[in-house]
């Protein structure tokens, strides 16, 4: 009995053995499971942690070329310098030599040394030529990573064009900017693993992935050209003690941008230096009133419009003219001027009355087709529209001062596109300043091609404006823009700028340009200058006019070939001296026109029928009169002054009219101003001496 109590023991002790070995393993397979299945991927994302370290081995940021494969933004070697703490054999040695390269102190980096972690950053993107004390220690624990940084060769030259990266080298202005999913490239990745001795090498099973280099872009920027512009924009500014400055250089033929400059400058390179105001790209994003340079583009429509001949000449009132309230004023006073001579001379007045003829509508729409009030399609980022207000929203004299470039905002690239029309034909074409693309096997796609948007005025149009702006260059305003042995044509301005706090124009800062070509019978090179706030003479033809000539004059060497000599056509000025006393005789009737010139013993034509003169041209020395009708529009007062009472009944409508004389003679005073609007029976108080 005892033995049967004892073996059943012994069977039980076996038993419960058996069944606690038994759950032992069980759990222990349980945690294996545990650890190999379900929380696998944490320890395994742990054991990298500590023995595995992926490597990002960067892309070569793609180039940035001119349009003659001349570098303007490339990559140079940087380090990146980082260290595993717990691998440094000398830590004291190796934060004095950062400390010396990089300025912070020895303590700075000995607290990042003696951190308890695998990696630690002693510096991002430090420049080989800075560190080399540092890359020839030979410790283990150092790591020397090479990467890339964005470098521009020519400094400050088209910076604002190309832009600039930030420290992770991605584009964050200009050109770099815009098209960064271009030029970034894709960076590889190399996984590197640690043994138990904590010696690093790759890892055989995650082969090297290779880095993908950015695509290449060629501009239609050439190298040469910007450098010039750049050089003689700054030199002019600075001569002229002015604020700021534009230069543009563009193929007029192409609407090719060969040259994009700005002042104040920056270098690329080290752009933290400068405040974000010098980084913009004025040529695209400062809107300014362009002046006289605005009257090429009313002759344009008054020509295209045959409303006016070269010929047609007119009283520019001797320098001063009332229209509807306003003054209207010349740097000069000027009695007969020819429609040509409107432009050589720069005659606001002229050029006011010849643009009565036009209809608002009318020259709204031609300036819409020359491209202001609408972004040019360069593809640039931040490219300002201008301003140009729909014609239903114009004042009584707001095609007057659109005229004469005032109440319309241009952009320098804008008005550089505009010109190319007026001088190439007539043809408008859509600038551009990307000329096409590599891939990273160098293979070219994405060829740009000049791309013209419309046709604004005929070939004869273009070619008589041409002969405008030769005359300006040659006898009128434009004197100072002139190159020995080179015939040219162009265009100055001058434009008071608003006083945003007074409402009003200011007396004293001004924007002054100049826009103009060569050579002159066939075009190949179309600049802009703009200054903003001369500090000297403010004249476009004093400030602007020689920045360009001395931009055109480096510019035309390049390619001696272009340089001849061009015949130039009859200039009709010198003839005006004969009928300079002559006052304005529109709408004078025709026996009095006649008895004034018969007097003064001037030879003159009358064709045409009507009971007044319509229109006034000279040519061959003879004045040609034009009759035509009587039609008086009592929109408007018209001048009065100077006449006698005949012609001023003549230009009257005696039913919307309340007439009242004063004395007997000449008009010396009107008590309603030249286009004050008319309301029904006005009273009209005519003063005569």
């Amino acid at each position: 009995m005892l033995q049967t109590n004892h073996s059943k023991f012994q069977k039980g002790r076996l038993v419960f053995l058996v069944l606690v070995i038994c759950l032992f393993w069980f759990a222990l397979e349980v945690n294996l499971f545990h650890l190999q299945v379900i929380s696998h991927d944490e320890y395994e994302r742990i054991a990298n942690n500590q023995y595995i370290k992926n490597i990002e081995i960067p892309a070569h940021r793609g180039a940035i070329y001119d349009c003659n494969g001349n570098v303007m933004a490339t990559n140079v070697i940087h380090y990146d310098l980082a260290a595993d703490p717990k691998m440094i054999e000398n830590k004291n040695v190796l934060a004095k030599k950062c400390s010396e390269a990089f300025g912070n102190s020895v303590d700075y980096y000995l607290r990042r040394l003696n951190r308890n972690t695998n990696f630690v950053y002693l510096a991002r993107r430090a420049p080989e030529n800075e560190i080399g004390s540092i890359l020839e220690l030979e410790d283990d624990g150092l790591i020397k990573g090479e990467n890339f940084r964005r470098f521009y060769p020519y400094n400050n030259y088209a910076a604002h064009l190309l832009g600039f990266t930030d420290t992770d080298d991605n584009g964050i202005s200009g050109i770099e900017k815009q098209y960064q999913d271009e030029l970034e490239g894709k960076n590889g990745i190399a996984v590197l693993q640690y043994d138990g001795p904590r010696r690093i090498s790759y890892n055989p099973d995650k082969p090297l992935v290779w880095p993908k280099r950015g695509k290449n872009i060629y501009l239609t920027i050439d190298k040469n050209i910007q450098t010039i512009a750049e050089q003689e924009l700054a030199a002019g500014i600075k001569k002229c003690n002015g604020k700021a400055g534009m230069a543009i250089v563009m193929d007029p033929n192409t609407g090719e941008v060969l040259a994009m400059a700005n002042y104040p400058q920056f270098d690329a390179n080290r752009q933290n230096d400068y405040p974000s105001d010098i980084k913009r790209n004025r040529t695209i994003t400062d809107v300014f009133e362009p002046g006289s340079t605005m009257k090429i583009f009313s002759s344009a429509v008054l020509l295209q419009e045959r409303s006016i001949t070269r010929n047609d000449i007119v009283f520019c009132e001797n320098g001063k003219y009332r229209l509807a309230g306003h003054t209207f004023t010349d740097t000069k006073q000027y009695a007969w001027l020819s429609f040509m001579g409107v432009v050589e001379k720069s005659s606001n007045i002229g050029m006011i009355k010849l643009i009565d003829a036009i209809p608002s509508v009318t020259l709204f729409k031609y300036l819409l087709n020359f491209g202001f009030g609408s972004e040019t399609g360069i593809g640039l980022e931040g490219e300002e529209t201008g301003i140009l207000n729909h014609y239903k929203n114009w004042s009584g004299i707001s095609k007057h001062s659109i005229s004469i470039g005032y109440e319309i905002s241009v952009t320098a690239m804008q008005l550089t596109a505009a010109y190319a029309a007026i001088i190439n034909g007539g043809y408008l074409y859509r600038p551009y300043v990307i000329s096409h693309f590599e891939d990273e096997n160098n293979r070219v796609y994405d060829v740009r091609q000049p791309e013209m948007i419309r046709q604004i005025i005929s070939k004869e149009v273009s070619d008589e404006l041409k002969q405008f702006m030769l005359n300006v260059v040659d006898n009128g305003t434009g004197k100072k823009a002139r190159i020995k042995n080179l015939q040219i044509g162009g265009k100055t301005g001058t434009a008071r700028k608003m006083d945003k706090k007074r409402g009003t124009y200011s007396m004293s800062r001004y924007n002054s340009s100049f826009v103009g070509f060569a050579p002159f019978k066939e075009p190949k090179y179309l600049c802009t200058v703009i200054v903003d706030e001369p500090g000297a003479s403010y004249y476009g033809g004093d400030v602007a006019a020689p920045i360009f000539r001395n931009i055109m004059d480096r510019i035309i060497h390049l390619n001696p070939d272009a340089i001849r000599q061009d015949e130039r056509e009859e200039d009709y000025q010198p003839q005006l001296a004969m009928i300079k006393d002559l006052p304005d005789l529109s709408g004078f009737k025709i026996d009095n026109a006649v008895a004034l010139l018969d007097a003064k013993n001037i030879d003159y034509n009358i064709s045409g029928e009507g009971l007044v003169i319509s229109k006034v041209s000279l040519k061959d020395n003879t004045l040609h009169l034009k009759k035509g009708e009587n039609r008086v529009t009592m929109d408007k007062m018209p001048q009065l002054k100077g006449l006698t009472l005949r012609e001023a009944v003549a230009r009257l409508d005696l039913s919307k009219v309340r007439l009242l004389i004063e004395g007997n003679g000449r008009i010396v005073n009107q008590s309603v101003n030249p286009g004050t609007p008319i309301q029904r029976r006005t009273q009209l108080i005519l003063t005569c001496k």
